[in-house]
């Protein structure tokens, strides 16, 4: 995953579920280049995790409501992560498929309305059934309309899977990330290698711009869930 990282100059927002050293993960991070899309930061409230802004500077941008959103969300038995409202349709996690839940949860939803027409992107790990369940979810821009598209995640330690907001090149428009969700390697250990190498694979290049916002990763073991944060700000 780390290399994957190293070669999109700018992801948007992206997320990564799968499994390492025993634990159910989601690794979840945030890049931007307004003012106001830097100027923010993941924090722990009442029982989740929100992304919101470090100042005023947030309120400066036209849709501030795109900015700062419930990011994840935890369950008695399961966790779900997003990057934005879309969070808000998931109320509990059921025992059912997974992927058919967020597909069912998410019917209506589409891509954000700002200038790039970003996809709304989400992850669900359910505990809910006998055997545990991941799942990816995007809804973004297609030709014909809105393309929402879910996948299965593979339940196999030291992998898992990513999807992002955009393909990872730093031009605008920005083209929107396409395709499936890319397999990747999970051998970081714990949360806190895990959310310090995500974080560090997309340090810039000298003389290049900073557009680290803040990542976090989740694990999941033995009922037990541990969280890993890093803020640029």
């Amino acid at each position: 995953m780390i290399e994957l990282l190293k070669g999109k100059r700018y992801p948007g927002r992206f997320i990564a579920l799968g499994m390492d050293n025993g634990a159910y993960v989601a690794l979840y991070g945030a890049t931007g280049r307004s003012p106001s899309s830097l100027a923010r930061r993941f924090y722990e409230e009442d029982g989740g995790v929100y992304m919101g802004g470090i100042d005023d500077t947030v309120n400066t941008h036209h849709t501030p409501e795109l900015l700062e959103y419930p990011a994840v969300r935890f369950f008695p038995n399961g966790v779900v992560v997003a990057n934005g409202r879309q969070i808000e349709h998931i109320t509990s996690i059921e025992n059912r498929d997974a992927r058919k839940q967020l597909s069912y949860a998410l019917s209506e939803e589409a891509y954000e309305p700002d200038e790039y027409n970003t996809p709304r992107i989400t992850g669900l790990i359910s505990f809910a059934s006998r055997i545990p369940e991941m799942a990816l979810h995007i809804a973004r821009i297609a030709p014909d309309g809105i393309d929402r598209s879910s996948w299965s995640v593979v339940t196999e330690d030291g992998k898992g899977m990513f999807i992002s907001t955009y393909g990872g090149e730093d031009v605008k428009p920005t083209p929107s990330f396409s395709g499936d969700p890319v397999p990747v390697q999970l051998n970081f250990g714990d949360e806190k290698t895990a959310v310090r190498a995500v974080f560090d694979a997309l340090t810039p290049r000298k003389g290049e711009m900073d557009y680290r916002v803040s990542c976090i990763a989740v694990y999941i073991k033995n009922g037990q869930t541990k969280t890993a944060i890093v803020n640029n700000k």
